[in-house]
């Protein structure tokens, strides 16, 4: 199976950058994770290259990012996270939501409705950077790019693809990001803005057989220097375990936890995966707390 990739790169001597992700795998490991509709999946398919994108940026060891999307529709909004490595996680708030007509599926924005997109940046040496904007259509991609000329004053085209069958089959996901820098060469800008508006549908192309970078080279940055300086591969990777369900249950408290003496099993949000603490795990706990008195 092909793995998943973050791109990053240049246009002009630094005049612009860019990041592409190919991020199929990724998102139908959540489809499949979380027993996700259509509507749902496309919408964590979307998030989730968002969130690879994103990552790019990412300079410090352990540094990690969230995209968290809400919404007044029926399809209320999910989360993505991302970190330095290349690892991802998310989970949709509504993940079985399931529409009539059946044509409402694929439409993310109508049913996303009006909200807001909060972006969390943590490096792990300065406190954590978070910015909110109130969505523009809810169809993420636009969204994204309003949050960036908002909150960095970065001119930015985003483009996120996700395509999927009837059966919520992921049949092909990826996106690009490409940001003007201070002191770009408009002629460049109108020509890369040119080449855009001529770019075929990108996850209709993905499902063609063309790769992201195949994408960028024949449409986007056709006649224009451009340049890779590296690659990253990507994942979904859960670090959830029982210990650290462990610390979050002693978060509750000793009067709290003896209220739970038949025992516990919280399920992890982002992979579905159970954590069994019986009587005699709480009581454990309980007798931890004690102890640091």
């Amino acid at each position: 199976m092909k793995t998943d990739t973050l791109y990053r790169g240049s246009l002009c001597k630094d005049q612009f950058r860019f990041f592409a992700a190919e991020t199929t795998t990724i998102v139908q490991t959540a489809r499949d994770l979380h027993d996700l509709a259509p509507l749902p999946s496309i919408l964590m398919g979307r998030l989730l290259t968002a969130a690879a994108l994103m990552s790019g940026e990412l300079k410090a060891p352990k540094s990690e990012l969230s995209l968290r999307v809400e919404g007044d529709g029926a399809l209320k909004g999910g989360i993505a996270l991302a970190d330095k490595e290349g690892n991802l996680k998310g989970y949709a708030f509504e993940p079985q939501l399931w529409l009539e007509p059946p044509s409402e599926n694929f439409l993310v924005g109508k049913n996303l409705g009006q909200g807001i997109l909060t972006i969390m940046k943590q490096s792990g040496l300065k406190a954590p950077y978070s910015g909110t904007i109130e969505l523009v259509d809810a169809e993420i991609a636009n969204d994204l790019a309003h949050y960036y000329l908002q909150s960095e004053q970065l001119p930015t085209a985003v483009n996120l693809g996700v395509l999927i069958d009837p059966s919520a089959r992921i049949r092909s996901a990826g996106g690009f990001i490409i940001q003007q820098l201070p002191f770009a060469d408009t002629a460049v800008a109108k020509k890369l803005n040119d080449n855009l508006m001529n770019t075929p549908n990108v996850s209709d192309l993905m499902d063609m057989g063309l790769g992201i970078m195949d994408i960028l080279k024949q449409f986007v940055f056709k006649d224009i220097e451009w340049k890779l300086s590296s690659q990253t591969p990507l994942y979904y990777y859960c670090n959830c375990s029982k210990e650290r369900f462990a610390r979050a249950l002693l978060l509750l408290g000793e009067k709290e936890l003896s209220e739970l003496p038949d025992g516990i099993s919280p399920v992890c949000h982002y992979c579905n995966k159970e954590y069994h603490f019986s009587g005699e795990d709480i009581q454990e706990l309980i007798q931890a707390l004690q102890e640091q008195k």
